[in-house]
């Protein structure tokens, strides 16, 4: 302490300079105090520093203490010896493995690389030979054409035509130097080139459209896009002259002398412009046969009937004829023939053509058709005049007549009208739509949280609404027929959604024998009397209507009425257990059914020996009848 003491009353000489001692002190003089908050940061710096130097300690300690124990060990040295003996084999196998590997590998590779080079020596030699051997003619012929300019400047001395003489002179002898080089050239050139235009030709011929050039009796008619095309044609050809036959022979017409043998082909050329099907069969008849003729076919329910001239006034006829039941203010409405009657215009055979008024005949069989006959000095307009048909029904049904001021000849018969043939009668379809309920589905599901049999509705079920679209057919203004043509949904329906209770009331499930059995009339009111001497068995009181359910699982022996028990059931459980339900107002099940426990077998009632609602209830075991009350003492 004196030392201490000394040292600050007599300080001890520095080795700093005046200036730096100097400096020091202004540090000291301007260096801000020390605020609590620093002197206890570096308090706590202190402690770390320490309890860090304290944890080495230990550490070092621990370690010192556990070399100390194994030298202790009389075996430790030899221990050490032999762990570094095999660590050091080991590590010294792991290296030498690894060189071996790496050997192995630098080798395969050396022999991957030979075998690649002696792969790919011969084709490069190939490659570079070829080259030489194509590019050589072409370089002796660059440099003979270099000498050839040279000779000018060599020969200056000499004429003009000495020069061109030499030239010609150099020129054939390189021809003949080099001739054999220009054929090994072209050896390669001309597989190359012939290579390119098979190429040319095959990738012209792809893009290029083929057709078929159809012909008849070696003429032709027209070109068709594919073979399927042409078929198609030569069917319809071939359908048409059957169906001409079959008119004509069904008009009493001779078919026996007309050629109905037509036989096209065809020829594959270039083209770009084909023709349907359709055309392509009338170009085959039209060139086949001088007795073709442009017509009107009339099919009738899918089938040819006729085939006429008159194809306009054909359609017109038929479109007077369904004129008086369209309704154009209704769009609803369509207005059509029974019979589905179609008339197509083509090339058909002459023969085949039938006249229109038989035609009109035919379409009106079993209608009565009203004639005229005219008067001397009669006219189209004098007719109108006296049958007050108008001229467009008039002209529609008689399609010979020009104009209304055409002169009739006396004795002409007119049709001037015609009532509702079978062939020819109208049908007006109307489309309408109405709307209609959806019934919903119930969802049920059971809940031990509810009494038994009790059903508590989760969510109410709602009907949908969708939108019906149908057609009503009426013919003669009578109904005909009805169909529906769509259904859309407009609301979907809401499920409803119901959970049924099963919880039984503390009592009503008891054990006995295999089978657990369960108080049949969970939701009764009481029991006016259990089994006794003058009575056999429980009578449960509830009301009219109340569900009896079966006390467990078992076949139904018995489902019917008697004087006594009036409407009953009687279930047996197996294992001589059986039970009987008495007084039922209606019964739920049938004999030789198989039921669950908790199952609806029947309702309360009063029928046969009963003086008010209830269910009778009598149980039977292996020792005969016994009392319910045994099993349920708590009802």
């Amino acid at each position: 302490m004196r030392a201490l003491q000394r040292g600050k009353e007599f300080p001890l000489t520095s080795n700093k300079t005046p200036v730096e001692e100097n400096q020091n002190a202004k540090r000291t003089e301007h260096k801000a105090p020390r605020s609590g908050l620093g002197l206890w940061l570096d308090e706590l710096r202190c402690r770390r520093t320490v309890r860090s130097w304290h944890r080495k300690k230990r550490r070092a300690h621990h370690r010192h203490s556990i070399s100390q124990k194994l030298k202790r060990i009389p075996q430790a040295r030899m221990i050490g010896d032999v762990l570094y003996m095999v660590g050091f084999w080991v590590e010294y196998s792991l290296v030498c493995f690894r060189r071996a590997v790496s050997r192995a590998c630098q080798a395969i590779a050396a022999n991957v690389a030979a075998l690649v080079l002696a792969i790919l020596r011969p084709f490069v030699a190939g490659i570079v030979t070829l080259c030489e051997d194509i590019s050589e003619p072409f370089l002796a012929v660059a440099g003979g054409l270099r000498h050839i300019r040279e000779l000018s400047e060599q020969l200056a001395d000499e004429s003009a035509h000495q020069v061109r003489r030499e030239k010609f002179r150099y020129f054939v002898r390189g021809i003949r130097r080099y001739f054999p080089l220009v054929l090994k050239a072209l050896s390669y050139a001309l597989p190359v080139a012939a290579a390119a235009v098979f190429v040319y030709v095959v990738q012209d011929g792809l893009n290029q459209t083929y057709v078929l050039n159809v012909q008849v009796n070696g003429e032709s008619v027209g070109t068709v896009a594919n073979e399927q095309v042409f078929e198609s044609a030569r069917e319809d050809v071939q359908s048409r002259i059957n169906n001409a036959e079959d008119v004509m022979v069904s008009t009493g017409a001779a078919a026996s002398g007309t050629n109905w043998e037509i036989t096209p082909t065809y020829t594959l050329e270039k083209g770009s412009d084909t023709m349907t099907e359709s055309d392509t069969a009338d170009a085959i008849l039209r060139t086949s046969s001088n007795e073709i003729t442009e017509g009107t076919a009339v099919y009738v329910d899918g089938g040819l009937r006729y085939v006429t001239t008159e194809g306009d006034h054909l359609r017109t006829y038929l479109e007077h004829i369904k004129e008086p039941y369209v309704d154009a203010m209704n769009s609803n409405m369509r207005v059509g023939f029974v019979h589905d009657i179609q008339l197509v215009d083509g090339i058909y055979l002459q023969p085949s053509v039938v006249d229109y008024g038989s035609v009109i005949s035919s379409l009106n069989e079993g209608a009565d058709i009203g004639h005229y006959i005219s008067g001397e000095g009669d006219t189209v307009q004098t007719v109108l005049d006296t049958t007050g048909v108008s001229w467009d029904s008039l002209a529609a049904l008689n399609p010979q007549l020009t104009s209304t001021d055409e002169q009739l000849d006396p004795g002409t018969d007119l049709i001037t009208s015609v009532s509702s043939p079978e062939m020819l009668k109208v049908k007006q379809v109307i489309r309408s739509s109405y709307t209609e309920d959806i019934p919903y589905e119930t969802q049920t599901s059971e809940s031990d949280q509810y009494d038994f049999g009790k059903i508590v509705v989760l969510q109410e079920g709602v009907n949908g609404v969708e939108e019906i679209t149908q057609d009503v057919t009426y013919v003669d203004g009578v109904e005909y027929n009805r169909e529906i043509v769509n259904y859309r949904v407009l609301e979907d329906p809401v499920t409803e959604i119901t959970v049924k209770g099963t919880k039984l009331k503390s009592g009503m499930v008891a054990s006995v024998g295999s089978g657990n059995f369960m108080w049949p009339v969970p939701n009764y009111r009481y029991v006016s009397r259990w089994m006794s001497s003058g009575h056999n068995g429980a009578d449960i009181c509830a009301p009219y209507g109340t569900p009896i359910y079966a006390s467990d699982s078992g076949a139904v022996v018995t489902a019917g009425s008697h004087w006594s028990y009036g409407n009953y059931v009687v279930i047996d459980h197996g294992n001589g257990y059986k039970t009987l339900y008495a007084h039922m107002s209606q019964i739920a099940v049938s004999a030789g059914q198989a039921v669950q426990r908790g199952q609806v077998i029947g309702y309360v009632g009063s029928t046969g020996n009963s003086t008010g609602n209830h269910c009778h209830f009598e149980m039977y075991g292996p020792n005969g009848r016994f009392s319910a009350r045994e099993l349920f003492p708590n009802m």
